[in-house]
């Protein structure tokens, strides 16, 4: 169904993902909003580290109701505030995929829509 890209005419990817996911004979595809580091109580869940993980809980959760898990995935976008964070995301998110390759996306921008957020990540799934 899924079908990862890493061509050799292009760089290799410049950490654990792919550059592209090709989706065949989906019956379904998963929008997921941005999600923040915000708990389900609607707090935020502490330092940079803690609001990442929150984030990948929520989309997990996201997915698991959708009746789909990290597998799923075909493409991920985070936003974090700090270019000192670049670390710190990829080692949350390839922990949390756990090996698992979608293509993904990581810029850094100036704030997010609260300024205690220091991450978002928003993601396509398909099924």
């Amino acid at each position: 169904m899924f079908t990862r890209h890493k061509p050799a005419t292009v760089a290799p990817p410049s950490s654990k993902f792919c550059h592209a996911v090709g989706v065949e004979g989906a019956g379904r595809w998963l929008h997921l909003s941005g999600q923040v580091g915000c708990t389900q109580a609607g707090e935020v869940a502490g330092d940079a580290t803690a609001q990442m993980e929150q984030c990948w809980k929520n989309i997990e959760n996201i997915l698991a109701d959708a009746g789909m898990d990290r597998t799923n995935l075909v493409k991920v976008t985070a936003y974090i505030t700090d270019a000192a964070l670049v670390g710190t995301y990829r080692e949350v998110r390839d922990r949390v995929l756990n090996g698992y390759e979608c293509a993904s996306t990581l810029v850094v921008v100036s704030a997010l829509a609260n300024p205690a957020w220091v991450v978002e990540i928003e993601a396509v799934a398909a099924q």
